[in-house]
């Protein structure tokens, strides 16, 4: 009897549905690269490149294991409510900023997604999961946000439309006027802050006039649990109730949840962190930049932005990789001979500009 394929099961787009290219670990990379992991330089995922406090680090290691986290996320959205003065009820915590990108495609179900392009790949990839049709409205000069190409889109069937600000990859942060008149869409206008401590701008203030505005922020960057995957949403109390009642009941785990708030706790010293790679970011910016074929872009994030001159981007991407530094290249036509470079420690700059004047055309 022939074996049933599986297949048949599964919606009719599954096949065509889009793979996210994720960076690899950094065990698989050493491998592959043939550099042991202490000598990378890694520059290609805008992680935070200095160790938590210990008191987060002790946090984590006591966190318990054996006992589920806490489904209501009790504490950890109190912790978060002080911080940014909002209330609890106003805050939903995730496995990271992506979790919580799913949750409000799921609850809002839109026929189509609009975002401002380039930017962060989850949009478009979770648009497609959730069987949305995705809408891109290209950015302009300086990677300015094209409000009456998102507007069209909302007119054309986008129920919700994302923004990051500071955006991925170009680095720039959309003003509040930007934020404010996309509010006045008919349609969730997702804010996506993950870089924003780098920027000290926040959207957080328009809250209370714009009960369809969402604001994702995340732990991952400025304190550095990337690898803990704790995010959060702060937006209208009812919005963010029925976000709470369709998400995973243990989305967070408990590790990530100590973290979170201890990171909270001892922001003091994170932020001590933040400033010396806004400090490195620019530095790393201007020394590029003076090789004299590298030109970079302004940025409001941990990372920067660079055209390459007479060069192929994806050459000088292999030729960083052989020498154990790796940064970020896209296959996107609208981030051609571009490279994205996040801001490491000095010794990592100094790493990187070495092996760029190796490989310099």
């Amino acid at each position: 009897m022939p074996a049933v394929d599986p297949r048949r099961f599964l919606r009719p787009d599954a096949d065509r549905l889009p793979r996210y290219a994720p960076v690899k670990p950094l065990a698989a990379l050493a491998e592959e690269i043939g550099v042991p992991v202490a000598e990378l330089v890694k520059l290609d995922a805008n992680e935070n490149p200095y160790a938590a406090p210990p008191a987060v680090r002790d946090a984590i290691a006591a966190a318990d294991p054996r006992i589920y986290p806490d489904p209501d996320q009790t504490a950890l959205r109190a912790a978060i409510a002080a911080w940014l003065g909002v209330s609890p009820a106003q805050v939903a915590a995730g496995a990271g900023a992506d979790d919580l990108i799913d949750i409000v495609l799921r609850l809002a179900s839109p026929r189509a997604v609009a975002s401002a392009t380039p930017t962060f790949g989850m949009y478009g990839f979770l648009a497609a999961v959730a069987g949305a049709r995705h809408v891109e409205a290209p950015r302009g000069a300086g990677h300015a946000l094209d409000l009456a190409g998102l507007r069209g889109a909302v007119a054309d069937g986008a129920g919700v439309v994302f923004v990051a600000s500071p955006n991925n990859p170009t680095g720039n942060a959309s003003s509040l006027d930007e934020i404010e008149a996309l509010c006045a869409l008919e349609a969730l206008v997702v804010v996506d802050e993950a870089y924003a401590e780098f920027a000290g701008v926040s959207a957080v203030p328009l809250l209370e006039r714009h009960g369809n505005l969402v604001i994702l922020r995340t732990f991952s960057k400025w304190a550095g649990l990337a690898g803990l995957r704790v995010g959060y949403a702060v937006a209208h109390a009812g919005l963010v109730e029925r976000m709470m009642a369709i998400k995973q009941p243990y989305n967070v785990n408990v590790a990530g949840d100590a973290a979170a708030r201890a990171a909270l706790d001892h922001r003091d010293e994170l932020f001590a962190s933040v400033r010396a790679i806004v400090a490195e970011r620019e530095r790393m910016a201007a020394a590029v930049g003076a090789l004299g074929w590298l030109t970079p872009h302004p940025s409001d994030a941990n990372f920067a932005l660079f055209d390459v001159h007479g060069a192929d981007a994806a050459a000088v991407a292999a030729g960083l990789r052989r020498r154990g530094v790796l940064v970020r290249r896209y296959d996107r036509p609208d981030l051609a001979g571009k490279l994205r470079i996040s801001a490491g420690r000095p010794r990592d700059t100094d790493r990187l500009l070495a092996a760029l004047r190796e490989v310099a055309p």
